[in-house]
């Protein structure tokens, strides 16, 4: 009986390190994106996101960032902080659970006017992986388990009070 556990535990605990181990992986692609995604809508390139993202959900980032700069928006964005909740990982998919905090405003490109002031959005995300054919792994979709958003007083007096 003591062996049957202790075999038990010892695969419980390889499967833990399993997780533990890859962790950075998730953890490295989740950062690169929303990177990727800052220096996308600074720049107007896309092709270097299709590093971490399948191609369905690398199309649905293009057209999101587009559409602002369509409206002649520009999305002035500081990721503040990340935090990495809970991994889970089977076969072939993985899904990963962060807290962003993020900074935000933004600028029309033509006037240069500040038309959405800064504020504070806090994010509950999940981000969904899936393990290709050739062994990478690539984010396949983002769903958003909660926002909070907060203005941030930027020192500009507000003149309708």
């Amino acid at each position: 009986m003591k062996k049957i556990v202790f075999i038990l535990l010892v695969l419980i605990s390889s499967s833990f390190a399993k997780i533990e181990e890859g962790r950075e992986v998730f953890q490295s692609l989740v950062v690169s994106y929303n990177h990727g995604k800052i220096k996308a809508a600074q720049k107007n390139k896309f092709e270097h996101l299709k590093e971490y993202l399948t191609s369905e959900i690398f199309y649905r980032t293009l057209i999101w960032i587009e559409s602002y700069q369509d409206s002649n928006l520009f999305m002035d964005a500081l990721l503040l902080n990340m935090k990495f909740n809970e991994l889970k990982k089977e076969n072939h998919t993985a899904t990963l659970e962060t807290v962003e905090k993020w900074k935000y405003r933004y600028i029309n490109t033509k006037t240069k006017e500040i038309v959405k002031k800064p504020q504070e959005v806090t994010y509950k995300l999940r981000y969904y992986f899936v393990l290709l054919k050739n062994g990478e792994w690539k984010i396949n979709h983002i769903k958003i388990l909660d926002e909070k958003n907060i203005p941030i007083n930027d020192g500009v007096k507000n003149e309708n009070k």
